[in-house]
Order: C-alpha cells, then structure tokens, then sequence
C-alpha cells in the first residue's frame, strides 16, 4: 500500500516532541513572515495542548511541505485532529483526503488518528486543570454579598475628576507585542485619571498583582491607592479564597451625559471610533468594539452586547475574545467551567494575561483541583513572554512548592533577578527573597532576616495579612527555623 509505511514513523514523530511553553500567536506572525521552520515548532506545542488552530495549521503545512517535508498521512492526521473541534473547513478536506484512500489504508489512518488523540489527551492531562465536583456548585461570597463593586471612588483624589483639558489625542487600536499578542486596549484616552485594572483579591481582602488594561492622563495616585485600597474578603463555604476582580476609576466611572457635558470632544470622538469599529467586520476591531462596550457600558444599544459580542467573536477563534468573555463568566460566576475552558482556550494560544490567569486558578481557585507543576508550565510560559507577575510565581513555586520535585532554589533566584527592577515595592518579592537567601547554596542568615522584616512592613502598609510571615520571623529570631518551615 502507498502510505502504509509511513504512518509508524510518523505517529512516533508527531508524539516525541518535548513541551515548552506555548505561542500560537507567534507561530502566526513568523508563519506570515514565511518562516515556516519557526512556526512549525511553535505550532506544534500549541498542537499538543489541544489548540484546533495549530492543529490546522500544521494540517496545512504537512500538506504543501511549508517547512517541513509533505506527508499527506500528517496533513490528514492534524486536519482530523482539527476536524472533531470543528475547526473551519478541516471536516471537508479529511472527506476529499479521505476519499482518495482504499479500504486498508483509510483503516490504518483511523487506527493511526486514534493513537494520535489518545497521545494528545494523555499530554494535555499533565497541563490542562480538572473542575472539582466537590466545590463546583457552591459559589463565592465577598464578606456575606455576592460580588465585588467594580467602580471605585477616591474622595481624597476629586480634583482629579476636575477635567479642564479636554481631548488632546485620541487614539485607537490594538498593540502587537512578541508574536502577535493583541492587548485588552481598546481606547487610549489622553485626558487626566482614566484608569481599569484587573487584579487579584486575596484571601484577606487585599489587592494583588495589579494589572493595568486601560490607562491614560494623570492615573499614578488613582493606582497608588487602589493598591491600598480594602476589598471584601472572598470565601467559599465561609473558607477564605482568592478571586478576580476588575475595578473603574477616574472618567472610566463616569456616564455618557457627565462627559458629554464636561469632556464633549471625549465624547464625540468615542462615539466616532465605536461606530467605525463596529462597522468594521475584521475580528480584531471587533474585538476593540466589544472592550469598548465593556468600558463603557452606556454605549451598549442592547442588553449584553459586550458579552454577546464577545462570545461570537471567541467562538470565530479571538484569543483575546475567549479571554474577556471567559473571565466574565468566571468573575460574575455564571458558568464557572465554561469560563474555565475558555480562559484555557485562550492560553493554548499563548495569550499571557491568560496563561497567568490559569496558572492562577490551578493554584488558588476553589474550582479547579490545585496542581503546583500545571501551574508552573502556564506560569513559565507566560514569563517567556514579560509577564513579571508570573516570572514571579515561577519563581515562588520553585522555593516553596510542597511538590519537592519542582524547587529549584537556583531557578527561582534567576527569575527574581531579572524582575528586581519592578518588584522592588512588592512584599512578597521581598520574602520570596528571603527565602532564597535561606535556601542558597552560601546561605544569608541576617539577610534572610533583614528581607522577611522588610516584607512584613511593607506588607503591612498595603494591608496585607502578614500574620504567617511574623510567625516565621519568630521562629528565625528564636533559632528555631528549618528548611521545611519555607
């Protein structure tokens, strides 16, 4: 038979690959570029994770021997791959691949495509998180109320809301960052105190890993005391947990009538770019249509058409869509797993924010059943790319998992290294330093002490619970620390 050799070989081929972190996005811009060898290599990992597009992808490379030598057996076994997530057109090429097969040879192709997802599945096990049943139908509480306020108003900051300088500039778009990643940013507003940020809530209630998605004009001391600012704490089951939330600040709690009045230019010009990107069909503008719904809710002309928007757009295969609506299921706890598997559908693109968000959920959320070594994999990822906050994870594992097999006291202090420069204000960059000089090769007693001191004020001043870390400093003060109590 014509093929019949072949597919042995190419099973073991197709499986062999080791696992880095995933960028599907890059894989897209390098493939454009006709660097096919790179994007190859890229899609492959993508591939493994489950991701339909790089399963496509790789389909048609195999195909036209784009990088890589043509194999019509590895074209049909990545387009059936894509096929059964319904990915584009991949159904009807297997059909006319298929068609051209005997009998024996399209028998060996189902036993080989078999293999093949049987391999990918037990792959994607190791990295992809599993909802916990035990907890799936109870919801989170923040201190008794059901959710979180998401505009935020400073009293002490009202001279901020005093906006004499109208619009300046006004711009619009998404920004391409290493490999394609399209940015939550919809509308740069050059006025003064325009802020939204997403971040974490602690267990005690206190803001972490502030992330800004809009910003513009004087915003310092707007994010300056949200970071201060007190939050509810989150509980499931009256147990204490950790969430998401993403706050309004400055002209973003503001209504259509207060700027149409006080900042018009600001006005009509937002209402022009919402009109041109919605009638725009690209997905990209779109998708800039949608966040600007979400920022500003006024504009909607239909109840959630953000989110409606939004679901279509993830559905035609936006990474940034999938995101966006994945986490509003998730925050508003509407459909916890769907909001689950869309973030992780995000992330199989090497979407950063998103690659964090998951390796977030696998080590915090009451949800997903917590798994250190997953949450390092989407943590090393998103590092890959800048994310700090997940370099700085990466590197908390690796000093303090309970998994022993994943410290690595030398790898954490690389990934603190190429972070100082803007961890310095973080307390837990600070303990985590602490720790590393406890655990170094050359140990630093005093050091060790002076850090964790340093972190606990400064945790303190933020209004973090730093009651674990004085108990820690006290058992170092008292000589009766060990390895174990990191």
């Amino acid at each position: 038979m014509r093929l019949k050799k072949c597919f042995a070989v190419v099973l073991v081929a197709l499986v062999s690959h080791s696992s880095h972190g995933v960028n599907v996005l890059k894989a897209n811009t390098e493939f454009k570029k006709g660097n096919h060898t790179q994007a190859l290599s890229l899609y492959e990992e993508g591939a493994k994770l489950g991701n339909a597009h790089a399963q496509y992808q790789l389909g048609v490379m195999y195909s036209k021997g784009l990088g890589v030598e043509p194999s019509v057996v590895s074209s049909m076994i990545y387009f059936s791959l894509a096929a059964e997530k319904g990915y584009h057109n991949a159904q009807f090429i297997v059909e006319k691949m298929k068609s051209s097969l005997d009998e024996a040879e399209l028998s060996l192709l189902m036993r080989t495509i078999d293999e093949e997802r049987k391999a990918h599945t037990s792959f994607q096990k190791q990295f992809l998180p599993e909802i916990n049943q035990h907890t799936i139908s109870q919801n989170v509480t923040f201190s008794g109320e059901s959710s979180l306020e998401q505009r935020v108003y400073f009293e002490e900051l009202s001279e901020f809301q005093n906006f004499d300088n109208e619009l300046q500039n006004f711009d619009s778009g998404f920004d391409d960052l290493d490999g394609g990643e399209v940015l939550d940013v919809a509308i740069v507003v050059n006025t003064p105190g325009f802020l939204v940020v997403e971040n974490d809530v602690a267990s005690d209630g206190s803001v972490r890993y502030v992330r800004v998605i809009q910003k513009s004009g004087n915003t310092k001391r707007f994010l300056d005391a949200y970071k201060l600012f007190p939050l509810k704490q989150p509980e499931l089951g009256q147990k204490p947990t950790e969430f998401i939330h993403r706050a309004f600040m400055g002209a973003a709690i503001d209504d259509q009538f207060y700027l149409n009045d006080n900042l018009p230019r600001l006005y009509k010009e937002t209402r022009r770019v919402l009109r041109e990107a919605k009638s725009n069909p690209t997905l990209e503008s779109l998708y800039q249509f949608a966040i600007a719904m979400v920022i500003f809710p006024w504009m909607e002309s239909e109840d959630n058409e953000a989110e409606n928007l939004l679901k279509d757009l993830a559905e035609k295969g936006h990474p940034g869509a999938m995101y966006e609506y994945g986490l509003q299921l998730y925050m508003q706890q509407r459909d916890i797993p769907k909001g689950i598997e869309w973030i992780t559908q995000a992330s199989k693109y090497g979407l950063s924010r998103a690659e964090y968000r998951l390796g977030k959920l696998l080590l915090t959320s009451p949800w997903i059943i917590h798994d250190e070594k997953k949450a390092l994999f989407w943590f090393k990822s998103a590092a890959e790319k800048g994310d700090e906050a997940a370099s700085l994870h990466v590197a908390k594992i690796k000093l303090t998992a309970n998994d022993k097999s994943l410290v690595d006291v030398s790898g954490a202090i690389e990934h603190l290294d190429a972070i100082s420069s803007s961890q310095n204000l973080n307390p837990e960059y600070h303990y985590l330093l602490s720790i590393s000089y406890r655990l170094r090769t050359e140990r630093d007693f005093k050091k060790s002490v002076e850090l964790l001191e340093k972190a606990i004020s400064m945790g303190m001043r933020s209004n973090w619970d730093t009651s674990e870390w004085q108990a820690l400093l006290a058992k170092m003060l008292e000589g009766n620390i060990t390895v174990t109590d990191f």
